[in-house]
């Protein structure tokens, strides 16, 4: 089994290793068109219409005079000072942002790229007229570039979204070390939508956000957390390797009736309120929870707000909140994950203790929707 195990970047190269090993030009109809159809059931992300880095036997330095973007190249964007440079400017200015060029140009050439099974016989160039896409007979066809290669074809190559979305990530990741770099003309409308450019500057209000790993643990409200502990989590290679911070959120905690402290404690499931608050016990943090006490309006004045509704006042107004609606809350773990991870932890497990005004443990006092560990660059 010559084949198993090895990578492929693109579908040429994979029918040229089959040919090799079975002495069958597997590329030719019908047998090309049944590898297709089980290649695209075995993975939702791989599409035919997609030849990266071919340019008809040269580089994408030779053929277009781009370069795969390096890390050195993103490390020099980021370090960009003005949004004119990083993003772009306006007409008056001439400034096309690097950004823009490479990675996000160079991307959609390198990820589209040129068809070697291109027959010079059939119409050259980007065809859309006439096309039914992600149809069989679409996908089957060889056309000259990659559906990526061009602006008007590469929103139907579902790694289209990925690369966008890392293109989003930049720009957040920019803006936390240039908070002050505002593009212009922030009242401009975002034509299709009605979003103006200013409305789109963070990202937290459409309900997102970047981290370098992410492990949710849902909890639900309907009951009372009187002491939570997680199963174990496993620690990604790519946070041992390095990571900024870390934390531990709630999310979605209703207003409380008491008042109370919540204790985190890492790898100790044993945990309880006597635990000694020592980075020896796994101790990570705390934070305090005001209560609201009992309810003094009428039915129904306490309850939680629909999901619909959460982000309403009572005048109706979407950009205010009632006092009633859940909220997320964070506790940095940081220096305790990282003793943890230096002493050659594999997994960490999350233990949280309710503690009452009293300071004695509150069983029937925390509600909430889940838990999450987050690392973040």
């Amino acid at each position: 089994q010559p084949l198993v195990g090895q990578t492929f970047y693109s579908q040429d190269t994979f029918f040229a290793a089959v040919k090799a090993a079975t002495g069958v030009d597997y590329a030719t109809n019908p047998l090309r068109r049944a590898f297709l159809d089980v290649l695209l059931e075995a993975n939702s992300l791989w599409y035919p219409l997609r030849y990266p880095g071919e340019y008809n036997g040269q580089t994408i330095n030779q053929a277009i005079h781009y370069h795969y973007p390096t890390a050195d190249d993103i490390q020099q964007i980021l370090s960009l000072r003005t949004y004119r440079d990083f993003g772009g400017g306006s007409l008056y200015n001439d400034s096309f942002g690097f950004l823009d060029q490479n990675p996000h140009n160079t991307m959609h050439i390198w990820t589209g790229g040129m068809n070697p099974q291109y027959d010079p016989n059939t119409p050259s160039g980007v065809r859309v007229a006439g096309r039914r896409f992600h149809k069989r007979e679409d996908l089957y066809s060889q056309p000259q570039y990659g559906d990526m290669f061009s602006n008007l074809t590469a929103s139907n190559d579902p790694v289209f979204w990925p690369i966008h979305s890392n293109i989003d990530r930049l720009w957040w990741e920019w803006q936390q070390t240039h908070p002050d770099g505002l593009p212009q003309n922030l009242d401009a409308v975002t034509t299709p939508w009605g979003y103006t450019v200013r409305n789109t500057l963070d990202i937290h209000r459409f309900g997102y956000e970047y981290v370098k790993s992410t492990h949710i643990v849902p909890v639900g409200l309907t009951a009372p957390v009187g002491r939570f502990r997680s199963k174990e989590i496993p620690i990604p290679k790519a946070v041992k390797a390095g990571f900024g911070s870390a934390e531990v959120r709630l999310h979605r905690v209703p207003q409380l009736p008491r008042s109370g402290f919540i204790r985190v404690f890492l790898n100790n499931e044993q945990a309880d309120a006597s635990t000694p608050l020592r980075p020896e016990t796994g101790y990570a943090g705390y934070l305090a929870i005001f209560g609201h006490g009992p309810c003094y309006g009428g039915p129904g004045h306490c309850d939680i707000p629909s999901v619909q509704g959460r982000g309403q006042d009572r005048t109706g107004d979407p950009s205010a909140r009632t006092m009633n609606t859940p909220r997320n809350h964070r506790v940095d773990v940081t220096q305790a994950a990282r003793r943890l991870i230096d002493a050659g932890a594999k997994q960490i497990t999350l233990t949280l203790v309710v503690i009452g005004a009293d300071y004695q443990e509150d069983t029937d006092l925390l509600r909430l929707d889940g838990v999450s560990l987050n690392f973040h660059d």
